[in-house]
């Protein structure tokens, strides 16, 4: 296959690809935009009549903003998002656990991993199918760095890190050097002269047979020569440098992806099995180059896209607060060449490049009709999450979708609502012509007074009285039908009056609970495109990190070498999915830790146990470092041992065989006590220990008979309950059934007397053609014969 070629099937790929120039999805992407901004446009225009209400329900954004909280608790309130669990026993125990710490490390700490988190399930609420790149930067990051007052070591340490770059230099002498060089000849001075006053030391006269020896130098010249050392070293010298460092190698990057820059194939089910997919993004010249593109590439390069840069998803998203957003103020309207934005096109195409037969994934990137660069990879970068999957289908549907509906029935009662107050407050009234003063009666103010020249010459006009209560009651139905739809009720907000807050706690826990499933459902499928991100982490870090790095856990400095990994791992999702809330879970842990010292004097809970539970219950607490305040046991030095009882008798034994038969025998009476109140000790604690153990067993008999009897007594109550709602339900759905019985016997009845009324019409109408038929017959025979005889 060509580059000609290559590119003919990429542009076809992405004319083809869903929602790339505009469509029935992007149009439900835009109208899902301006229903969660509550913007009154498109099916929520209000008439074009001055003074009608104008006012928007914010059904939809009430609900995913509502929604959002407890969908980011489940997957962000706890210290690791997934965990790593090794394929086999052994070294590979440690490396999991490693891959766990460092993963999350990254997520969190240098991809920002709450924001993003919360754009990407804010997406899928609100535009179907939120979708998240995962891929290896290998752009260069230069920054400017500035340094004053290094000393020599401290420049050749910066210097020598391959990162920087000098750009600027500047050296000066150390005033602080200088001074304390001035200060210390100052006191050697001071010195030399109270040594100068002294006399000199009396010399001693040579030994006899050995040569004269040199005279040890006076305390003048000794001093003497420190300030002449002084004097002859070189000034310390300072140096302030600015340099450019210059990030290499790449890094991890997480990076949301607007809906309408993504593009997939029309009939791909999944990113994985997709034949095309790819990501539209506008970059700067600089970026490109910072990227690793050579210079002739990017010479008159041309990407200019007027479809993407006039999207009517992204319009619709910036018009809310920006009034130039038709405008396109980021393309070519700039005079630096290195920001010229281009539109690039990352293409993952499936196709036989090599000619071997068999299609591969290839990885296009393309500005306008110029390939960038085009090679083989194993994946696409890209991980989604969608709140409700249809079948067989990418794209899903989104809590708008499921909104959006309520939102405009809402709205509509609304607006009559308000405009019936506003007419019965300011009615219509009618005036004789001639016979009313017309500024007394436009002119409103309490008391006022209207001069009329008649009786009856002003008056209201008859107009229909609105029905509060029964708005009220279809707003209260619309609500309803809203939470049916969306799965998200005023239960699961916490904010229900009625039956949940005068009720018992286990029937509130209950119908929570059942109200909690929708979202529990949609937890579970964001749970999946987690778990593809951080599967694409892991084999990005495997892949192309090459050397080790530091990161601090848990108060202290560990190395992390994703070389070791090698993408061994399987990946499982550690979410809080089916239960309970925290507060729950916390009352369950302190109820098992309770426990715990129940049993732990019989041996069936170890230390380890009990630490073991604290350390979830603290975590749960929002301390991610249990050791603050609870020891492992493991981690307790281990006491000596206990001396033998046997060998310190035995030493007893010689010791006493020493003593004279005085001795012994007093040793042998005391012996004899001893042993009896040994003997009786003995005999004490033995009994004690059986009762306590029949207490425990009590105990324990007692706690397993009354959780027995708890949880016959919830199944009770559950079981009563769900007949409760199922008697209820097939209640409601017998009244739909008559309801529905009786609309269709009434339509019945009306359409056969349209029936009864259509044939009455024809029957009239055939008369009718028939009376002019036989009139005009009846015309031209009396013409006929007038001719007749005129005729003769």
């Amino acid at each position: 296959m060509t580059e000609d070629q290559l590119l003919a099937l990429t542009d076809l790929e992405i004319r083809n690809a869903v929602g790339a120039y505009g469509g029935r999805l992007s149009e439900q992407r835009r109208k899902a935009e301006y229903y969660y901004l509550g913007e009154a446009k498109g099916d929520l225009s209000p008439p074009e009549v001055e003074g009608r209400s104008t006012v928007v329900d914010t059904y939809v954004r009430n609900t995913i903003e509502a929604m959002l909280p407890q969908l980011m608790e489940k997957f962000t309130g706890g210290e690791h998002v997934v965990e790593f669990e090794p394929q086999l026993p052994g070294p590979d125990e440690d490396r999991a656990k490693n891959a766990t710490e460092y993963l999350n490390y990254l997520f969190w700490k240098k991809n920002r991993g709450h924001t993003v988190a919360e754009t990407w399930m804010r997406d899928a609420l609100l535009q179907k199918n939120g979708i998240i790149k995962v891929w290896w930067d290998t752009r260069t990051e230069e920054t400017k760095e500035e340094y004053k007052g290094l000393s020599q070591v401290e420049l050749a340490q910066i210097l020598d890190d391959e990162e920087v770059e000098p750009t600027e230099q500047k050296t000066y002498p150390d005033e602080d050097d200088a001074k304390q060089r001035q200060e210390a000849i100052q006191h050697l001075t001071q010195q030399l002269q109270q040594a100068a006053m002294q006399p000199p030391p009396p010399q001693q006269p040579p030994q006899p047979g050995q040569p004269p020896q040199q005279p040890p130098p006076s305390p003048a010249q000794q001093i003497q020569a420190q300030i002449q050392h002084i004097q002859s070293q070189p000034p310390v010298m300072l140096y302030d440098i600015t340099c450019k460092r210059s990030k290499k190698g790449g890094k991890l990057s997480i990076e949301n992806v607007p809906p309408e820059e993504f593009l997939i194939g029309r009939k791909a089910k999944s990113i994985a099995t997709a034949t095309f997919c790819g990501h539209k993004v506008r970059r700067s010249i600089s970026e490109l180059r910072s990227m690793g593109y050579p210079e002739d590439v990017l010479t008159n390069l041309s990407g200019d896209d007027g479809a993407a840069a006039f999207n009517g998803e992204a319009v619709e998203r910036a018009s809310y607060d920006d009034e130039m957003a038709y405008l396109d103020l980021e393309g070519n309207n700039t005079s630096d060449e290195s920001q010229r934005q281009v539109w690039v096109t990352e293409c993952y195409v499936r196709c036989d490049w090599d000619g071997d037969g068999i299609s591969e994934l290839r990885k296009v990137t393309r500005c306008g009709n110029k390939i960038l660069d085009n090679e083989e990879v194993d994946v696409a970068p890209f991980a989604d999450i969608v709140c409700v999957r249809q079948p067989h289908k990418f794209a899903g549907l989104s809590i708008a979708d499921l909104g959006m509906q309520t939102q405009k029935l809402k709205t509509g009662l609304l607006r009559s609502m308000q405009d019936n107050q506003n007419l019965q407050t300011n009615g219509r009234y009618f005036a004789v012509d001639g016979q009313v003063n017309l500024d007394d009666l436009l002119t409103s103010r309490p008391g006022g007074v209207v001069r009329i020249k008649s009786q009856g010459a002003v008056g209201a006009l008859d107009q229909a009285r609105g029905d509060l209560a029964g708005a009220m009651s279809l707003l209260e139905y619309t609500e309803q039908f809203g939470e049916a739809a969306t799965g998200w009720t005023r239960n699961s907000q916490g904010n229900a009056a009625g039956p949940l807050m005068s009720g018992t706690a286990t029937g509130a826990n209950i119908v929570a609970a059942k109200d909690d499933m929708r979202v529990d459902l949609i937890a579970r499928n964001f749970a999946e495109g987690f778990v593809e991100m951080f599967r694409l982490m892991l084999k990005l870090v495997c892949q192309h990190q090459d050397k080790k790095t530091e990161i601090r856990l848990n108060g202290s400095w560990v190395d992390m070498d994703p070389r070791e990994w090698r993408n061994q791992f399987d990946v499982n999702i550690n979410v809080g999915l089916g239960a309970g809330t925290k507060d729950q879970k916390m009352q369950f842990l302190q109820a098992i830790i309770q426990q715990q010292e129940k049993v732990h004097a019989v041996g069936a809970a170890s230390p380890a146990n009990i630490y073991n539970a604290s350390a979830e219950l603290a975590k749960l607490a929002g301390q991610k470092n249990a050791d603050k305040f609870f020891s492992d046991p493991a981690k307790q030095p281990k006491q000596p041992p206990k001396p033998d009882p046997e060998a310190i008798k035995a030493q007893g034994a010689q010791q006493l065989a020493q003593t004279n038969g005085q001795v012994q025998m007093q040793i042998e009476q005391g012996k004899g006590q001893v042993t009896m109140q040994v003997e009786s000790a003995k005999l004490q604690a033995q009994m004690q220990l059986e009762q306590h153990k029949a207490e425990l067993q009590a105990q324990v008999d007692q706690s397993e008979q009354q959780a027995q009897q708890a949880q016959t007594t919830m199944q009770q109550q559950i079981d009563a309950q769900l007949q409760r709602e199922k008697a209820q339900q097939d209640l409601q759905l017998e009244q739909q059934r008559m309801q529905h019985e009786r609309e269709m016997k009434a339509m019945e009845l009306q359409a056969e007397g349209i029936e009864r009324e259509r044939d009455r019409a024809t029957k009239v109408l055939i008369a009718q053609i028939m009376a002019k038929q036989s009139g005009d017959n009846a015309m031209l025979a009396a013409e006929s014969k007038a001719d007749t005889v005129a005729a003769e």
